[in-house]
């Protein structure tokens, strides 16, 4: 099956399981005392969720597009853009080539 549709990237079962790390990082940012542990030191907090290196990357780079792309959720994504403070039209911007 082709992952896209109409230029929409699929969040498909393979994306879900590549991303699981990424996306179990970004509900974390559900509990204000994990967004502020985030906030105090990132790169402690992401070895915590054991990202891998790739993952880290994109996180300290803010790259939306190539994050979904390693498989995290739109809608938790916007849970990394809220702690780090884009908001959803930046990362809509840069996931559709508008904006680096």
């Amino acid at each position: 099956m082709d992952d896209i549709v109409s230029g929409a990237l699929l969040f498909t079962g393979e994306r879900s399981a590549r991303g699981y790390r990424l996306n179990k990082m970004a509900m974390s940012f559900t509990a204000p005392a994990n967004r502020d542990r985030f906030k105090a030191d990132e790169e402690a907090y992401m070895d915590a969720y054991h990202l891998s290196d790739i993952e880290k990357d994109l996180i300290r780079r803010r790259d939306w597009k190539a994050m979904m792309d390693q498989g995290a959720s739109i809608y938790l994504l916007l849970k990394i853009g809220a702690v780090t403070g884009h908001p959803l039209p930046h990362i809509g911007a840069h996931t559709a080539g508008r904006i680096n």
